[in-house]
């Protein structure tokens, strides 16, 4: 197995080229996030590594020391977007829908102004998801 030097410690290579961090750099990683303010991503830089493992490590660390890590809400909302999804049923004149945005949710249009803010939108989206 082939290795390289990160910060003193041995980073070795498994056989399918994934690097296998040792525990002491992972400690030394979280260290420095913690302690030293370091963002994950600028330490997953140094070390060549991706911010998602970095990241995992140090949610790993924070665990492991008590704290408790959560999400507030879902960390993920599916969206399916189709083009060519015929317009539904509306009353409003067909002018209309050249203003208007519409994403098609299961069985469910969201249709919003296309100059709403973004932050709008995510509301729009999350009440919809409460009503299927």
């Amino acid at each position: 197995m082939a290795e390289n030097e990160i910060w003193g410690f041995a980073i070795r290579k498994a056989p399918s080229g994934r690097n296998i961090w040792p525990n002491d750099l992972k400690r030394e990683v979280t260290r420095r996030i913690r302690e030293e303010g370091e963002s994950p991503g600028d330490v997953a830089a140094a070390i060549g590594a991706h911010e998602c493992l970095v990241r995992k490590w140090w949610v790993a660390d924070r665990r492991q020391r008590g704290e408790k890590v959560t999400v507030e809400g879902p960390a993920f909302a599916e969206l399916n977007v189709e083009r060519d999804i015929p317009a539904p049923k509306v009353s409003a004149p067909a002018s209309s829908h050249n203003d208007m945005g519409r994403i098609h949710c299961g069985t469910m249009f969201i249709e919003f102004p296309l100059g709403i803010s973004e932050s709008d939108l995510i509301k729009l989206v999350r009440a919809a998801e409460g009503l299927q």
